[in-house]
């Protein structure tokens, strides 16, 4: 396994950038998606845990400066970080079907994960588009914590296979010549396994 190298990271800052600028886009235009999750996808896919771990944490700290209650999120960032490693070593990221499937299981996880938060601390308002999902269902006579429920799989649904899409489509446009020097390039170049 290759140890980090100036090409890791130099991928950590354009991986949080990739972050915010999807954060920042869904905030303001109120999308019912969050598209703050392809940096820490492609850099913990390609670069291993580490790389994608210090990509989602800094991706909470910026995006928390505009929308605070991200933090209380952080978690779900470093999860995903986990997830990408994993997809990628078991070859999760070989065909749009595989792809989908990755977007459900980590939309079922963070959802998992984000509705406790969402529905007790922050009664069910993220200041995000979900929140228009949740303020319609409160509205028709739903309960906070089911109404969370399913405006957070719903949108973390969406999100994680579109998410995913755009990672298995950026992932197959890294050339070889770059891809051979990340840490993980051995799940993606079947020809490096026996190298390692």
């Amino acid at each position: 396994m290759k140890k980090w190298n100036k090409l890791t990271i130099f991928l950590l800052p354009i991986g949080i950038a990739v972050n915010v600028v999807g954060g920042q886009l869904a905030i303001m235009l109120k999308l019912p998606v969050y598209l703050d999750s392809i940096g820490t996808f492609i850099v913990g896919s390609t670069c291993g845990i580490l790389p994608g771990l210090i990509v989602a944490v800094l991706t909470q700290l910026l995006n928390s400066i505009t929308l605070p209650t991200n933090l209380l999120y952080i978690e779900i960032g470093m999860l995903f970080a986990v997830l990408a490693h994993f997809f990628a070593k078991y070859e999760r990221f070989k065909s749009i079907p595989r792809t989908v499937v990755n977007g459900i299981i980590a939309a079922c996880m963070s959802t998992a994960l984000a509705v406790p938060t969402t529905a007790f601390l922050l009664g069910g308002f993220v200041g995000t588009g979900a929140s228009v999902i949740v303020t319609a269902l409160m509205a028709s006579g739903w309960s906070v914590l089911p109404a969370t429920f399913v405006s957070e799989l719903v949108t973390e649904t969406m999100d994680k296979v579109i998410v995913m899409i755009i990672v298995f489509f950026i992932l197959r446009a890294i050339p070889d010549r770059l891809l051979v020097k990340l840490p993980n390039a051995r799940f993606f170049i079947k020809d490096m396994d026996e190298e390692d």
